[in-house]
């Protein structure tokens, strides 16, 4: 499908009575993420080097990460990264993960909220549009998913991230191919000016007859 180009021009992820430290933290982290043009797990060991604590659910959103419980995989005996678990939404749980040995004071209760404006080209001329009615349409992430490709759009990572709310839509598709979706993998290359990288990341579409 060739490249795909995400010209993101307004991108706030938010969280409810975040702290001056921490956004200050988070800006620092973003932006030296972007003077170096840093990859998915350099971005993930800055964040974990210089935030007081970091949430899965936050990760992928604030970083554009693809696979982070791999990537916190990756770095766990390194950073001796340490965790407890966390309600986010009022109905997702998840994990805080933190190089502090007493994680008592962070608090188990956190509500997000995201705004963006994002711009997605690529070579097929397919837009942003779709996806963003889908989402306007249907609430359920992976039933997002499944109807973006019922409709026979391809969807990446980004895209399920950005306009679906995934953030680990490899799980949500093996959900899919289980309930009986026959749903084909493959690669694509795509540039953010958000990280200010280009990467290859999964695309997903549903195979003829699926």
């Amino acid at each position: 499908m060739g490249r795909i180009d995400y010209q993101i021009e307004k991108y706030q992820f938010l969280c409810n009575d975040e702290t001056p430290r921490l956004t200050r933290q988070w800006a620092d982290v973003l932006e030296e993420c972007r003077q170096l043009k840093a990859g998915a797990e350099e971005r993930l060991r800055i964040a974990m080097l210089n935030v007081d604590y970091v949430t899965s659910f936050e990760l992928p959103f604030r970083l554009l990460l693809t696979r982070t419980p791999q990537l916190i995989a990756d770095l766990h005996d390194e950073l001796q990264i340490n965790q407890k678990e966390a309600v986010f939404n009022g109905k997702r749980f998840g994990c805080i993960w933190s190089l502090q040995t007493d994680l008592s004071a962070i608090p188990d209760d956190f509500q997000y909220r995201m705004v963006t404006r994002i711009r997605r080209l690529d070579l097929a001329g397919v837009t942003a549009s779709p996806y963003q009615q889908i989402a306007k349409d249907v609430k359920a992430p992976r039933k997002r998913l499944r109807l973006a490709l019922e409709s026979g759009l391809q969807v990446t990572a980004l895209d399920g991230l950005f306009w679906f709310g995934i953030q680990r839509i490899a799980a949500d598709v093996q959900r899919l191919r289980k309930a009986g979706m026959a749903i084909a993998t493959s690669e694509t290359e795509a540039s953010d000016n958000f990280t200010g990288t280009i990467r290859r990341i999964p695309v997903y579409r549903l195979t003829v007859g699926g």
